[in-house]
């Protein structure tokens, strides 16, 4: 079949959004943002974050991330001077399903790999990439309390409890450890560790961005969340996996049918790593249905990369698996641009440089993603030149930040 033929093909598969409707979705999703912030009906729940630029005090403390596949602890000192200096980290597989406890344990046993077993009292940051309604804690450090699970991924016994609070009733209880446990979302975390930056976003495993936000932008009614927190820009997390005023297509349609949270999470489930092999598996019936299944979204950009295994798989095969490949990228992609511009056009951050810090293992890992975002970038906002930046440590910077502001 001719390249034109399988284009075309495709194009009846899994389509690409038109270039006219990129600009009419980021207006849509400005809309649903201004609607959240103005305590109005929205497909983004947006939380604001009681939490300030800070200038946290020096010391020891423990960062850890909790992501939609693994987590990380990491020892770091702050100095007097503001640096922060990371000492060692542990990495660890986040079980598929687990129960609170076992969580817990495995978090702590993995803080007393990096402290060499110390028994000083140290404060710790949780930065948790799954959905947090924030709170204060003394008037002084924030907590979440987690609001349900995502990324197909389960703690029995978390959903509803305040992770800070009762991880730090835990460790009491079975370590002796007795320290303050800041607790937030991990796209705020990365917000607060991006150096003065104005949007962070994370697309890996899942789908999250962050911004802040000019208070006086903030309805009052909305603001009451923060419970007397005050001031002049506040950081706000947009649960951006929910939005759903871009047209689906039957793919989507079928995982949604098939996931926990039917109906809700449409914009992560054609974006983020935990489904886009999923779409692949499920387009492929209908495009090139000898190629095998695939299993992560790693796989997924293997094919692109020549790195996926296919000696035995017939060339036209190959070819139709790499198209769809692309595609299901390049449609992740657009729909990343349309979140995006649609926080710019909030912000009214539409023309020049702008500085966006960005995680997460699709945005960076798959094959010219980053380009691919910039493209529908200035397909919807022409005169803005995002500049993307991966800073070392920005996350874990954030959680650090989050750790040593509980301290007195």
């Amino acid at each position: 079949m001719k390249n034109k033929q399988l284009e075309s093909l495709l194009d009846s598969i899994y389509p690409l959004i038109p270039s006219d409707d990129l600009l009419k979705y980021s207006g849509n999703f400005r809309n649903e943002l201004a609607a959240a912030t103005s305590n109005q009906q929205s497909s983004l729940p947006t939380i604001l974050n009681p939490v300030a630029k800070y200038s946290p005090s020096p010391g020891f403390g423990i960062a850890v991330a909790i992501g939609g596949t693994n987590g990380y602890v990491s020892a770091f000192r702050l100095t007097k001077n503001g640096e922060i200096k990371f000492l060692n980290r542990e990495i660890f597989v986040l079980p598929q399903k687990t129960n609170i406890d076992d969580f817990f344990h495995l978090i702590t046993k993995n803080i007393i790999k990096v402290t060499n077993h110390q028994n000083k009292t140290f404060p710790i940051g949780i930065g948790l990439a799954y959905p947090l309604r924030p709170l204060l804690v003394d008037n002084k450090y924030i907590d979440g309390e987690l609001l349900y699970m995502t990324k197909d991924r389960d703690i029995t016994g978390l959903v509803g409890k305040k992770v800070g609070q009762q991880y730090h009733k835990f460790l009491i209880n079975e370590y002796k450890i007795d320290t303050t446990v800041a607790v937030a979302n991990d796209a705020i975390c990365l917000l607060l560790g991006g150096q003065n930056v104005e949007l962070a976003g994370v697309i890996g495993t899942g789908l999250n961005f962050a911004y802040w936000e000019k208070r006086s932008s903030i309805a009052p009614l909305k603001l009451n969340e923060l419970h007397g927190f005050i001031q002049k820009e506040v950081a706000v997390n947009i649960e951006s996996k929910n939005f759903n005023k871009v047209t689906g297509n039957k793919y989507r349609d079928i995982i949604d049918q098939e996931s926990d949270d039917k109906g809700y999470s449409l914009a992560e489930k054609e974006v983020a790593g935990a489904y886009l092999f999923r779409v692949f598996n499920r387009a492929k019936k209908d495009f090139c249905k000898d190629f095998p299944d695939l299993s992560t979204a790693d796989e997924l950009n293997d094919i692109l990369t020549n790195a996926y295994p296919t000696r035995r798989i017939a060339d036209d095969t190959k070819k139709k698996a790499r198209l769809l490949a692309s595609r299901i990228f390049h449609r992740s992609a657009q729909i990343v641009a349309i979140e995006m511009c649609g926080i710019l056009l909030k912000i009214g951050k539409t023309e020049g440089i702008i500085p966006i810090v960005m995680e997460g293992g699709i945005f960076w890992k798959a094959k010219n993603y980053p380009s691919l975002v910039n493209l529908y970038v200035n397909k919807i906002l022409p005169k803005a030149i995002p500049s993307f930046a991966r800073l070392f440590g920005s996350s874990r910077r954030g959680i650090a930040i989050l750790a040593r502001s509980a301290v007195s």
